[in-house]
């Protein structure tokens, strides 16, 4: 039988990265692929990390094949890690890297491994936030790598900057299939306690300042907005000067206009959010691609973005939602054309149409297609 192993971040670790690699994890189970996922025990220190904590609890996924080796900066568990999974002899090992942070404990471990292929997922070359020495902490993780799988071309684009000599494979991010049933739109929104009278926008994830939530927030001013009863809907934890964005909401008197959920979002709720909105924005001004987008699609909500980095490789414009330059005024137009000539139940259509590029089965195929 093939043996994969993942080196990703997993359960207990919540957010993004983990569900997506249990999702890929599960995928190989179906495809009858021995997979073992290795997660960490320390991820990152309390002094870098933004928000309140780093783990959750779900009784599902306790046994799921998940072993937490990895402290992220203690070479001793580098090592113990590398011996354990060359005694394992997997037949390719998945490293996911989207932060410099890693590149050590990463690299290092590749490193130690014997002959024992190496494919680096690929979420994010560069993060959002730089970091000192971050193209040479980079560039030593990618040059201990056999091939690449990137999730768009943005990344693709970012990743040949360093002129590595080896594969690279671009494979688009999956749907999120793990987050309970369609809701109906009322019930969703009985569920979450808000008027069901109203037209409702959704901001959904972590905030930090490079997901331009401000610009939203300036658009909710506009009286045209206003004027359709629109309301937005802010749902995730902040991870930087919350006090910012509340005093902006006060100063332009949108208190009745913006409904937050000012905490982490646990799996079994995420449906509400999105079943009670009727769009979904991402007013970013950086991305290489969207985890939050692909939640989105997967509860047929169309999603209006911004035309930076890989978010057009999923949104394209007028088909599944809108794909704007970053500022206010783009995001009032968008909305107004969608509430003003009732495109939801068009966009929703050609999300159903377009769902079957955004597989797990085609990102597995990816991975096992690499190195044929």
């Amino acid at each position: 039988m093939k043996k994969v192993i993942i080196i990703s971040p997993a359960y207990p670790l919540r957010g993004g990265i983990s569900e997506s690699t249990e999702l890929l994890y599960l995928e190989y189970l179906k495809k009858g692929v021995d997979c073992q996922i290795i997660s960490y025990n320390l991820q990152y220190p309390k002094f870098l990390f933004p928000g309140k904590k780093q783990t959750i609890s779900d009784s599902e996924k306790k046994n799921f094949n998940i072993i937490s080796l990895l402290n992220s900066i203690n070479p001793i568990s580098w090592y113990r890690t590398s011996k354990y999974i060359n005694l394992q002899k997997p037949d390719y090992v998945i490293f996911r890297f989207w932060n410099p942070f890693f590149s050590f404990c990463l690299g290092f471990l590749a490193l130690f491994l014997n002959d024992i292929k190496k494919v680096g997922w690929i979420d994010n070359v560069f993060p959002h936030r730089k970091i000192p020495f971050q193209k040479n902490l980079i560039k030593f993780f990618l040059k201990k790598m056999d091939a690449f799988i990137v999730m768009s071309e943005s990344v693709k684009n970012d990743l040949n900057k360093f002129k590595i000599n080896a594969p690279v494979h671009k494979s688009l991010h999956p749907l999120y299939n793990n987050f309970g049933v369609m809701l109906d739109k009322k019930l969703a929104r009985s569920k979450l306690k808000v008027a069901p009278n109203y037209n409702y926008i959704l901001f959904f994830g972590f905030i930090r300042k490079y997901k331009g939530l401000d610009f939203l927030i300036e658009a909710m001013s506009n009286k045209l907005i206003n004027e359709r009863k629109i309301k937005l809907i802010i749902a995730g934890e902040f991870y930087e000067n919350e006090k910012y964005y509340k005093q902006k909401i006060h100063d332009l008197n949108l208190s009745k206009s913006i409904i937050i959920f000012d905490h982490y979002i646990n799996n079994n709720e995420v449906s509400k959010y999105f079943c009670a909105a009727d769009i979904v924005v991402q007013p970013y001004l950086s991305a290489t691609q969207s985890g939050i987008s692909m939640i989105a699609l997967h509860f047929n909500r169309p999603v209006l973005a911004t035309n930076v980095g890989g978010l057009s490789d999923y949104i394209k414009n007028n088909q599944n939602g809108y794909l704007i330059e970053p500022n206010s005024k783009k995001i009032v137009d968008s909305l107004l054309d969608f509430f003003d000539n009732k495109k939801s139940k068009f966009f929703e259509e050609n999300i159903k149409l377009m769902k079957k590029q955004y597989s797990w089965s085609n990102l597995v195929n990816s991975f096992e297609s690499i190195f044929k």
